[in-house]
This record gives C-alpha cells, sequence and structure tokens, in this order.
C-alpha cells in the first residue's frame, strides 16, 4: 500500500512540475510573440510616420497607380525591370483607391504582418523536429527586428520582400534534413515555402537562384541523394516562376524588345569592377557576420537552420558583385540573412562559452550594433520632415498636380509625387540613362566612335522627355537639386529643355531636389530656398 501511495505521490508531483514546466514554456513562448508583434508594429510606425518613403518603392507605385489609369506597362510606363516589380505593390494601390488610406500606410502594414507570419511559420515546422529549435524560439523578436528594422530607409524594397518571403522555405529545408525520411513540414507551409521561393527567384532572375541551389547542393552532396532538389515545395516554385517567364515573354514582348536593348547599351556596361564589388562594405560586413557565426557555433557546430541560411546568404553575394552597383539595397538578401543566423545560432547555444565563440559573439553584436547606429532613423525623419515641407509648399500652389521630370537621378521625385497626389506624366522615372551615359563616355575617353553613339542616345531619350513634357504641360517638373551629376548637365544644356523652362518659375530647390511649377500658377509667388 506504502508504494502505490507513494507512487501516486511521485507521479503528482512529477505532474506538477511537468505542469509548471509547461506553464513556464507556455509563458515565455506567449512573451516572445507579444515582442515580435510590438517589434512589427514598431516598424510600421516607422516606416510610415517617421522615415520618407523609399524612392524607388515610391516609383513602382507611382507605376502601379499609372498602369490601373489604364497606362502600358514598359510602353507608356517605362521600368526597367520586370512586371512583377510593379505588380509587387499593386495590392497597396489597390487597397489605396479601395479605402481611402494612403499605399504607404498598407506597406507599413502588409510587410510586418508578412514578416510576422514567415517567422511565425519556421519557428512552427523547425520546433517540430529538433528541441534545440524550440528553444531558440525566444529570438523571434530579434530575428524580426533585423529583418525589418535596421534598413528602414530601406523598407519595402524589393529585395527586403524576396527575403522575408524565402524564410519558410530554408526552414522547411533544415526540418526536412532532420527528418530520417526528409519528410517534413504541413501541406500549407510547403505552399507558403514553394510561393515564398518563387518570389524570390522572381524578384532578380536568374541572379537569385544560387542563393536557393547553394544549400539545396549540399544537402544533396551530405546525403548522397538528389531528393534535397526535388522537394514538392521547390518544384511548386518553379513551376510558378516558368508560368511567370511563360506570361513574360507572351504578353509583354515590348520588354525584351525595347528595355533589354537599353539595358545592355546603357545600365550593364555602367558596373563597377569585380574586385571593387568584393571588397565593398556590405560584403566585408556579411563576410565578418559569417565568421561570427561559425565562431559561435563552436564548439557544437552549425545548426541546421543557422547553417541553411547562411549557405543561402553566400549564394546571393555573386548577384550583388555582378549587377555591380554596390548600393545598400541590393546586398539586403546576404545582410538580413547573415543577421538572423547569427542570432539563430545564438540563440541554439547551451555549453559554456569558450574563447573562439566569445570572439565571434563580440564581433557579431558589434556589427550589428554598428549597423543599428549608422542606420538609425533619425537623419531620415529630418529629410522627410524636409519632404513635408516642399509637399505643404506645392500644395499651396496648386492641388493634385501634373508632374513630370528632367532629373537624371529618382532622388526625392517620387516620394514628392505620392505625397502630393500628384498625377505623373513622364513615360521614364527619370533620365538615368542619360547619367550613365555620361559615365561612360568619361570613362571610356579616347573610345570616339562610342561616345557618339552614346551622345546619340543621350539626345534621343532627352527628346522623349521633352515630347512627354510638350504633350502633358505638367504643373511641376522635377529637377536634380544642388549636387552636380554629369548627366544633369547634359540635360540643362539642350536647347529644347531650355525653351520649356522658360514657362517655370523655381518653387524650391535643395540638395535632393529642385521644383519647377509652371509660370502661370506662381502668380504672386516668390522664389523659395531650403525650407
Amino acid at each position: 500500500m506504502r508504494q502505490t501511495d507513494g507512487s501516486l505521490i511521485d507521479g503528482l508531483l512529477s505532474l506538477g512540475m511537468s505542469g509548471r514546466a509547461n506553464l513556464k514554456a507556455r509563458s515565455a513562448m506567449f512573451a516572445s510573440w507579444a515582442a515580435s508583434l510590438l517589434v512589427a508594429i514598431a516598424a510600421g510606425w516607422m516606416a510610415y510616420a517617421v522615415v520618407p518613403t523609399n524612392v524607388d518603392v515610391a516609383w513602382l507605385m507611382v507605376a502601379g497607380d499609372r498602369l490601373l489609369d489604364g497606362a502600358r506597362l514598359h510602353v507608356d510606363v517605362v521600368e526597367i525591370n520586370p512586371p512583377f516589380s510593379v505588380w509587387l505593390y499593386m495590392p497597396f494601390v489597390l487597397a489605396e483607391r479601395a479605402t481611402g488610406l494612403p499605399a504607404e500606410f498598407w506597406l507599413s502594414v502588409g510587410l510586418p504582418t508578412m514578416a510576422l507570419l514567415s517567422v511565425s511559420i519556421c519557428m512552427r515546422m523547425l520546433a517540430r523536429c529538433e528541441p534545440a529549435n524550440r528553444d531558440s524560439a525566444w529570438m523571434a523578436p530579434a530575428v524580426l527586428a533585423a529583418l525589418l528594422c535596421i534598413f528602414i530607409a530601406d523598407f519595402g524594397q524589393r529585395e527586403q520582400f524576396a527575403t522575408v518571403a524565402l524564410m519558410p522555405w530554408l526552414a522547411l529545408l533544415a526540418a526536412r534534413d532532420g527528418s530520417e525520411n526528409f519528410e517534413a513540414g504541413t501541406r500549407f507551409e510547403r505552399v507558403v515555402a514553394g510561393l515564398g521561393a518563387a518570389l524570390f527567384v522572381i524578384v532578380k532572375p536568374p541572379l537569385s537562384l544560387p542563393a536557393l541551389a547553394l544549400p539545396a547542393l549540399a544537402l544533396c552532396v551530405r546525403r548522397r541523394s538528389l531528393h534535397p532538389v526535388f522537394t514538392s515545395e521547390t518544384m511548386l516554385g518553379a513551376a510558378t516562376t516558368l508560368a511567370y517567364l511563360i506570361w513574360l515573354a507572351t504578353f509583354h514582348k515590348s520588354f525584351f524588345v525595347d528595355l533589354v536593348p537599353l539595358l545592355s547599351d546603357l545600365y550593364l556596361p555602367a558596373r563597377k569592377p569585380v574586385l571593387d564589388m568584393l571588397l565593398s562594405l556590405p560584403v566585408i560586413i556579411f563576410a565578418m557576420l559569417a565568421a561570427a557565426t561559425l565562431l559561435v557555433s563552436r564548439p557544437e557546430g552549425l545548426g541546421r537552420f543557422p547553417g541553411v541560411i547562411l549557405l543561402a546568404a553566400v549564394g546571393y553575394v555573386p548577384a550583388f558583385v555582378l549587377m555591380g552597383k554596390g548600393w545598400t539595397y541590393q546586398a539586403l538578401p546576404f545582410l538580413l540573412l547573415g543577421m538572423v543566423a547569427f542570432l539563430l545560432q545564438l540563440g541554439q547555444r547551451k555549453t559554456a562559452t569558450t574563447p573562439l565563440a566569445l570572439g565571434g559573439l563580440v564581433t557579431g553584436t558589434a556589427i550589428i550594433a554598428l549597423l543599428v547606429w549608422t542606420n538609425e532613423p533619425s537623419a531620415q525623419a529630418v529629410r522627410r520632415t524636409e519632404l513635408e515641407n516642399v509637399a505643404a509648399r506645392v500644395i499651396r500652389v496648386v492641388e493634385h498636380p501634373t508632374v513630370a521630370t528632367i532629373a537624371t537621378r529618382l532622388q526625392a521625385a517620387h516620394p514628392l509625387t505620392r505625397m502630393v497626389n500628384g498625377d505623373y506624366r513622364s513615360r521614364y522615372p527619370g533620365l538615368w540613362m542619360v547619367e550613365n551615359a555620361a559615365k561612360l563616355i568619361s570613362a571610356r575617353g579616347a573610345d570616339v566612335q562610342q561616345a557618339a553613339r552614346l551622345r546619340i542616345l543621350q539626345a534621343d531619350f532627352i527628346s522623349r522627355a521633352v515630347e512627354d513634357i510638350e504633350r502633358a504641360r505638367p504643373d511641376i517638373i522635377f529637377d536634380a537639386g544642388t549636387k552636380d551629376w554629369p548627366g544633369q548637365a547634359v540635360v540643362r544644356s539642350y536647347p529644347a529643355i531650355q525653351g520649356l523652362l522658360g514657362e517655370y518659375r523655381t518653387l524650391y530647390r535643395g540638395s535632393e531636389v529642385t521644383v519647377l511649377v509652371r509660370s502661370d500658377l506662381m502668380s504672386g509667388l516668390t522664389q523659395v530656398g531650403s525650407p
């Protein structure tokens, strides 16, 4: 009887301890996701209320707005990327028309929501396959902060969307690797992973493919099987991407006929040397993050999910190098994935810290702290205030103005177009082709024949800008600011441009943008300088 009573008491004590442990685990999980929700809300608030809309994102919203009004992509609206770049922001533009709330607001809600769901799906899949992943779920808020908050000036860029969308595919690959028969994930999770992988590839085809291929092929070699390449989610992603490419070839022939030659002549040649790109700051930062992740993994070894993420990040570096521009937003996939890999590996540590691991911890933490400091939003907040002041002045002169541009850089033209609720009438987002031609002429120097051809191209595109302005007679023309760009001098020296600008007066001139208003709208107003 005593044994029975003792067993019963032991069982009750065990049950009580287990219940307390489960309660503690549930409380920790609740706290983690509550913090994650706060991070998502904070990111959305900063993107909508603190920093100005990214120039590229604003342009793609402007382009989407024009398409909804009946303009033809790559004909009336010339975006140098395939149509998915505009389609990605179309839901936010449609939401604006349906609700009256700005597309920027819906973007500030949509992207954090997408990131929150993506991280949730990843953690859920991985928690089922490995205890270490369950224990690292508390890192979810930090992962979300890395994905959404650090590069806040680039909030909403296509590369950020693509990275967030790819996460479930990477998590599912890691979860499969933790299974003996390589089976993992529910049907819903596989569909989400496959569509997310397709979105990642479609944003930058075909340069983004190595980011998927490298971790999959690494598992093929380790498992001595092709199964990692032929999973259901990968096949779904491949089929979706192929369908998009067929649609593009069938219904957007103008992209291949008109845009591809333009890119070949003026965009692709204007690349930095490969060595310069390999030694660029984004690549160096990522290399240090990767090294820190490997050091933090000692002596336990790299976790499955951090390892897969790190391989994907390495696979995207060649895309950044081959694009040859060096812009931070193009480095987002490997920078964001590099931070996520470090944070997740840090969250999985169990053993006592070794000197190597401590060195990795200090290095990785210092890099992330440096990124936070250099990207903190106060400077962007000042810039937003300046743009709001400029927009207010434009609205005092004319409400809902028609807009065109002769600037050779995007600069602030498109955020301002959105802020004044403008009707953009130029075919091009800016005369970047004139700028690139000027750089190529300067770089090639003695190549007289090529320089002459480039000058003909410059004149052709300036003539197209003149046609747009003559046809629309816009209320507002955006010109470059006080910064000197080689191509801008070419544009301003063009006789037809000089003739057109005689009908306009300067409302504002700043470092980023000059706002010219049609003279008949400026009666009684004087020229205005910086706010």
